[in-house]
């Protein structure tokens, strides 16, 4: 059971972590290469800066935060003050 009788925080290995934000990077990398070949394609198809310039850099962003906010749930993350650490902490600052 986790701290404050929740439920048990989930584990992963370190180098399986790191193997997925390899990934994650190599993912994001190939998607902003295909945003500026796309962002081309819509310049010479006779689109405005708003469509060419725009939509393909923020498509990459929101893909970037989906994806950030997946790993960080995958990795057991956790808001402030919630997490098994502060539990430690709390409980020494509480024997202080």
């Amino acid at each position: 059971m986790g701290a404050r009788g929740g439920p048990p925080p989930r584990r992963i290995s370190p180098y399986i972590l790191v193997f997925i934000l390899t990934g994650a990077v190599l993912l994001l990398s190939l998607l902003g290469g295909g945003a500026g070949v796309a962002a081309f394609l819509l310049l010479r198809a006779g689109y405005g800066f708003l469509v060419w310039g725009l939509l393909p850099p923020l498509a990459l962003i929101l893909i970037a935060a989906i994806l950030g906010a997946v790993l960080w749930w995958a990795a057991g993350g956790s808001r402030r003050g919630t997490g098994e650490g502060s539990a430690k902490i709390q409980a020494a600052e509480d024997d202080v």
